[in-house]
């Protein structure tokens, strides 16, 4: 085991993560009390390193949530942001429920990466409070954290209010193809019209789409798109938009 963690201290190449990894699958109680240890380091590189390790003792299934998580609690407060980056997709990691009331807050931070790991992270949460704070990363200048907000909102949640479908209408415009992308689905998930003609143009371009056929299916109100191929499905898309 100490060769494992020096290895995965040393650098933060493919070697170092695959040290990472191999210090999750062991699990043990011995690989928690050293991450522990290395979370309280000088060094800040160590501390983010520490929090990759905690996030994810005992994959699949975690090992010592409670412990972990109180582990890396701290370290969303650290003076580094590389290490509050690691600390909230740890967060995320052991719980990511638990962890939603912990992130909220970073929506505003000033560096891109932790609003993109914020984003990320508050994504399947479907409290309240983490959609509302996706809502408004939805609308952040960084594409990435636009993407991954609207990705988590429109694709991850199955909340749906005015709000969201505004939110998401307003995306069908937006600059990047990844985001505008999130927005089509997440609006055909919600039966919402305004996805229909986009997602006709996106299954005749790809008719294998997996997200488009489902979100295609969920417009129409249908139960599973695997049922249907997908020349019916843009049939009945065309039969909507024209007769309604």
């Amino acid at each position: 085991m100490p060769a494992l963690f020096a290895v995965a201290l040393q650098c933060d190449d493919d070697h170092a993560w695959d040290a990472v990894a191999a210090l999750h699958w062991r699990g043990s109680k011995e690989v928690l009390d050293k991450a522990c240890v290395l979370a309280k380091s000088a060094e800040a590189a160590t501390r983010a390193r520490a929090a990759d390790i905690l996030g994810q003792i005992g994959v699949p299934v975690r090992s010592f949530p409670q412990g972990s998580f109180a582990a890396v609690l701290p370290l969303l407060d650290d003076t580094a942001d590389e290490v509050v980056f690691s600390a909230i997709f740890a967060l995320q990691h052991i719980d990511r429920h638990r962890a939603a009331a912990y992130v909220t807050r970073f929506a505003t931070h000033s560096d891109d990466s932790i609003r993109y790991a914020a984003a990320c992270a508050l994504g399947a949460v479907d409290l309240i409070e983490a959609n509302e704070t996706l809502l408004f990363l939805m609308n952040d200048h960084d594409a990435e954290v636009r993407n991954w907000a609207t990705f988590g909102l429109g694709q991850q949640s199955d909340a749906d209010s005015g709000a969201i479908r505004e939110a998401l209408a307003t995306r069908l415009s937006d600059a990047d193809a990844d985001v505008r992308y999130e927005a089509i689905i997440g609006l055909g998930r919600r039966r919402d019209r305004r996805a229909l003609r986009f997602l006709k143009t996106m299954l005749h371009d790809d008719p294998d789409d997996v997200f488009a056929r489902q979100s295609a299916a969920m417009l129409l109100g249908l139960e599973l798109a695997g049922e249907k191929p997908t020349s019916a499905l843009l049939g009945a898309l065309q039969r909507l938009q024209r007769w309604g």
